[in-house]
């Protein structure tokens, strides 16, 4: 059984201590074990902030996710985050030349290109989901 002390945790995680101890005050995670400097973390603690990001991403309100994650186990909570974390299917390996592009800055350095002759529909659509991925990211 692995043990983490609230550093490790967050260096795994690349989350603030700060939101590991909220966290746990909130109920999302369940109380570590002894105090002070001593205080120590398990498998269970990291699958839950691990898989506590995705849960948001996936429009879960903390409360959802704190119902979601309660009395789960580490085996539980690891085949939840390995169902989740699905890795995205390969990117095409090229884009097809024959038509412009048009390309859009996001969040966390990455591009959304898109044909730039969008029906006037296809460009709503397109204003939706680039609010709705400035939304995503700035929780």
């Amino acid at each position: 059984m692995s043990e983490y002390s609230i550093q490790e945790l967050s260096d795994q995680t690349g989350l603030p201590r700060r939101t590991i101890h909220f966290y746990v005050q909130q109920g999302l995670l369940p109380p570590p074990v002894g105090a002070g400097v001593g205080t120590r973390y398990f498998e269970n603690h990291l699958f839950c902030l691990r898989l506590i990001p995705l849960l948001k991403r996936k429009g879960l309100k903390l409360d959802e996710i704190r119902a979601r994650l309660k009395d789960l186990d580490e085996s539980d909570l690891r085949a939840l985050y390995d169902q989740i974390n699905e890795p995205a299917p390969p990117a095409p390996a090229f884009l097809p030349t024959s038509q412009p592009f048009a390309h859009y800055q996001l969040p966390a350095g990455m591009t959304l290109t898109v044909p730039a002759t969008l029906t006037a529909s296809e460009r709503k659509k397109l204003a939706e989901l680039l609010h709705t991925i400035g939304d995503i990211f700035s929780e």
